[in-house]
């Protein structure tokens, strides 16, 4: 055959990178030999697109971050819109929380609660209970020591809106248990018998804390420049908070220096305290926080005796569960935090204050500070006029 030529070897197939069944130098995404370009094609869109909606997802989080953080922190710039109920002699007041002093959205959803309450008063911590002011300070000591460092910056604006708006405004200042001055104040902390050193209510592994020493000027003066400075602002009413020596199992070994030279017991320089609160504040009236417990049989350890008929206008007396920490026993009945409940414990102290406002000279009468709205018809239906409401939760 013309043609016929068995020495011509076969030629093999050649593959180019430009070829459609080129293959693919990958395993696993890696496509074989006859494979389709356009698979590849749809992954690579796919992949394009994915990565298009992390960008879009992210940016998006991002966005809704940073509205919410800038709402939450909105200056107070609204009116108040719900009327305060009448003030007529009858304190219904209303705990606000600290964050609430900063405006935004919690200063509308307190605005709601206050409405639905029916509120005609406001409670605001000024000083709180590690020391720290919730409002921009001037007296060069706090600033000094660093207790208006957590200041909320809209904190006045708040406080004069709400007042504007026609509320009463009671400051609880939290007095000898403050960390911050007993930190930076030496001479005014309560130091251990041992060493000298700062004293704590517990120890350092458990959070332990150091507290004022009510006989300490240094303590007593900074406390006084803190209460008059918070009276100019133009509150209506102060409640004086931990106006008492620590409770605490290392309270042996706690040395408050100037006792042993001093001739007031341990009660008599706290009612003292009170006294010269009451004379800063002038005619404006002045409270003492005390647990039910403390308001009708006294602490020794806290007050070595009691604080119930001091100086002050009115005792706040706490009916909360959290202020039932030790327990107690009046008559033939002992409570609990753990299984007293709270208006069971309303009902049966009411009376026994009542009578025991009686007994003293100078404490006008008690202002209960309770968790449970519905105990409001209890304290109605035996013509305690004033309360406290601090709210479930």
């Amino acid at each position: 055959m013309a043609f016929d030529n068995r020495d011509i070897k076969p030629r093999k197939k050649s593959y180019y990178p430009f070829s459609k069944n080129y293959p693919g130098r990958r395993s696993g995404t890696s496509y074989a030999i006859g494979e389709s370009r356009t698979r590849k094609k749809k992954e690579k869109r796919k992949k394009i697109v994915f990565s298009v909606f992390l960008v879009f997802f992210f940016v998006l989080v991002f966005v809704i971050a940073a509205v919410s953080i800038n709402l939450s922190k909105k200056p107070y710039e609204h009116e108040l819109t719900g009327v305060p109920a009448e003030y007529d002699g009858k304190l219904r007041a209303l705990y606000m929380p600290d964050d609430v002093l900063d405006g935004g959205i919690a200063f509308d959803l307190f605005k709601t609660e206050l409405t639905e309450t029916k509120a005609n008063a406001v409670v605001i911590d000024f000083k709180t209970k590690d020391g720290y002011l919730n409002y921009v300070s001037s007296v060069g000591t706090a600033n000094d020591i660093g207790a208006s460092s957590k200041a909320y910056q809209n904190a006045i604006a708040t406080i004069d809106g709400l007042k504007s708006a026609g509320y009463k405004i009671i400051a609880r200042i939290y007095c000898y248990e403050d960390s911050v001055a007993a930190s930076h104040l030496g001479a005014a902390a309560a130091v251990t018998n041992s060493d000298g050193t700062l004293w704590l209510d517990n120890s350092a592994q458990h959070d332990g804390e150091p507290w004022l020493n009510p006989y300490s000027p240094v303590a007593e003066k900074y406390l006084l420049s803190i209460v008059s400075e918070i009276s100019s602002l133009g509150v209506d009413a102060v409640i004086l908070d931990s106006v008492e020596f620590p409770e605490s199992i290392y309270l042996d070994k706690a040395v408050f220096s100037g006792e042993e030279k001093s001739i007031e017991s341990r009660n008599a320089v706290l009612h003292s305290f009170i006294e010269k609160v009451k004379n800063v504040l002038g005619d404006k009236p002045l409270c003492v926080m005390l647990s039910a417990a403390d308001a009708l049989g006294g602490n020794t350890a806290r007050y070595d005796g009691s604080l119930f008929d001091s100086a002050a206008d009115f005792v706040a007396v706490d009916f909360r569960k959290s202020a039932q920490r030790d327990g107690f026993a009046y008559g033939e009945k002992t409570y609990s935090a753990e299984t007293t409940d709270e208006k069971a414990l309303v009902t049966d102290c009411i009376p026994l204050l009542s009578s025991k406002l009686d007994e003293n000279y100078q404490t006008g009468g008690f202002i209960p500070v309770i968790d449970d709205s519905s105990i409001i018809s209890e304290l109605d239906s035996r013509n305690v006029n004033n309360y406290v409401l601090f709210g479930e939760g």
